[in-house]
């Protein structure tokens, strides 16, 4: 397991990149503000660093609002108008760091407005009826 500070104070973080692809994107994009705590929670939990782009969305953003709300993308939550829960919020992540926890059929990473979900493979796609293999 590693510690919060690792996985937040990456050497090379995507928060860069990652606002230069939210600047050039062809849709309108609100990046909400962010609650420290939580995405430093979700970070965490996941176990992924700054490096990666999940890891720079959860750990600076609220989430964001593409084309005027229409797909919402989490981050480490929001409480600013018209905020939203954070990706931990969403997914159940354990109030405290559990090492054995896992969403059990993937994470949940958006919704768009007409009830559509974004997710990620979990560890057993296969059993939990969606394409992809078992990790090994």
């Amino acid at each position: 397991m590693r510690e919060i500070d690792e996985l937040a104070d990456a050497d090379d973080p995507a928060w860069p990149g990652l606002q230069e692809i939210v600047a050039a994107c062809s849709v309108p994009v609100q990046v909400l503000p962010a609650d420290f705590d939580e995405g430093r929670r979700s970070l965490l939990q996941m176990q992924v660093t700054a490096r990666s782009m999940l890891g720079a969305l959860v750990l600076n953003t609220g989430g964001l609002l593409l084309d005027d709300g229409w797909v919402r993308v989490f981050g480490g939550g929001s409480a600013a108008d018209g905020g939203l829960p954070s990706l931990g919020q969403v997914n159940g992540f354990p109030a405290a760091f559990d090492p054995t926890w896992h969403p059990a059929a993937g994470l949940v990473v958006g919704h768009d407005a007409v009830g559509g979900v974004f997710a990620l493979n979990g560890h057993d796609p296969e059993g939990s009826g969606r394409p992809g293999a078992r990790a090994r």
